[in-house]
């Protein structure tokens, strides 16, 4: 019997994803509850660009042999101009993101997340999906196809609905058009600081924990910057502060030194997972550590009576495993596309007649001992255009050792 819906190709590198949401939604909850709305924003970003800056050491941890590639040869002006740009990207969205929340009036909500959009209405993950591809196509040649139309599609539709059930239009509105226009800025900034980095890893060759340290440097340098003028102006009687000083007297030493190794522990791993996601997959697999993490917010955020939105989030959810082809429609031609059964097809055509084997006398094509392709034939002993990368095991065939 046909099944409709197939699991893609799976590796053990498809739980990065999922663990980086798991980072998110540990660091979400640190900075709610450690010291609620009590926040310092000078000791966060020490502590947040110290996490992202000691990703460099992963190497040495790991004893990574650090192999020169072509790239390490290049001249010292070219290397200057990558991470330049890198760093020039990674602080506009930075600054962008700061200026939003401002003007929206949550400035503390960037002390309390990795990234606003784990927090924050489902039309932001929307705009997200859509500036991912647009941007993939033209920067790094990426091709889309009639599932991944489909999947986006699906995913807006289910975006809105959400964001309608939990009233987030009114508070769209309420923020303005210059705060939802720095918003916009802000994503499309995202984007291009993702495969700006996917960039630097896939074609230039740059190791991504040297790339952390690139993007942890300028948070370093702010929050060098702020720390000196709050000493020297500890008199005065701007809100940041006043409001540095006062978070010595309202919050327990105890409970700032956690918070504080706490950030910078969870800012290690969910910038070591972002990378390893970025530089094993492409960065819309990020949108999966943005996407769960709202399933938390609205189980602590919203009224039990509007929990039958979570209904719209699990559908929305699913089209979101399809356009990743973590999971595949397997009717309609809607598969047809994927890029596991555009490499089947690529191998099918490389290994032609000469490549057959009968295995289980059903015409197959052995890859390795333990996986084979299959393909059947209908009435009319034409080939079938669905093809299926299967284990031995399915058979019952053991694998040759």
């Amino acid at each position: 019997m046909k099944k409709f819906i197939i699991i893609g190709e799976l590796s053990i590198r498809h739980l990065l994803p999922f663990s980086l949401a798991a980072a998110q939604i540990a660091y979400n909850m640190v900075s709610r509850y450690v010291t609620g709305d009590n926040q310092n924003m000078i000791l966060d970003l020490f502590s947040t660009s110290l996490g992202i800056m000691s990703v460099v050491f992963i190497p040495y941890i790991f004893r990574f042999a650090n192999i020169e590639t072509k790239n390490e040869k290049e001249t010292g002006n070219k290397k200057c101009l990558h991470y330049f740009l890198l760093i020039f990207i990674f602080s506009i969205y930075s600054l962008m993101k700061s200026v939003s929340q401002k003007i929206k009036g949550n400035e503390h909500e960037l002390d309390r997340v990795v990234n606003p959009l784990s927090e924050g209405p489902f039309v932001n993950i929307g705009v997200e999906i859509l500036l991912l591809t647009i941007v993939s196509i033209f920067f790094l040649k990426y091709k889309y196809y009639a599932h991944h139309i489909v999947s986006i599609v699906a995913f807006i539709i289910l975006g809105n609905i959400c964001d309608g059930v939990l009233g987030y239009y009114p508070k769209l509105i309420e923020y303005g058009l210059l705060a939802n226009f720095i918003q916009l800025l802000s994503l499309f900034a995202d984007v291009i600081n993702y495969y700006y980095q996917k960039y630097m890893m896939e074609v230039l060759y740059y190791p991504y924990w040297k790339i952390c340290l690139g993007i942890g440097s300028p948070l370093f340098c702010a929050a060098t910057l702020l720390l000196i003028f709050v000493l020297v102006e500890n008199k005065s009687d701007i809100a940041i502060v006043s409001q540095f000083y006062l978070y010595f007297e309202k919050v327990n030493p105890g409970l700032i030194i956690g918070k504080q190794l706490l950030t910078l522990i969870l800012y290690f791993i969910t910038t070591s997972l972002s990378m390893l996601n970025i530089y094993f997959f492409n960065p819309n697999f990020i949108l999966i550590g943005f996407h769960l993490p709202k399933f938390v917010q609205i189980l602590i955020d919203e009224e039990p009576e509007k929990y039958y939105s979570l209904i719209f989030f699990a559908l929305q959810f699913f089209s979101l495993l399809i356009y990743l082809e973590i999971i595949e429609l397997n009717f309609c031609n809607l598969n047809k596309n994927t890029k596991r059964n555009i490499e089947l097809r690529g191998i099918l055509d490389f290994s032609g007649e000469n490549g057959r084997d009968s295995t289980a006398g059903r015409g197959n094509i052995d890859i390795n001992k333990d996986y084979f392709i299959e393909f059947g034939e209908n009435d009319n002993n034409q080939k079938e255009t669905n093809i299926e990368l299967r284990t031995k095991s399915d058979l019952g065939l053991s694998s040759p050792q």
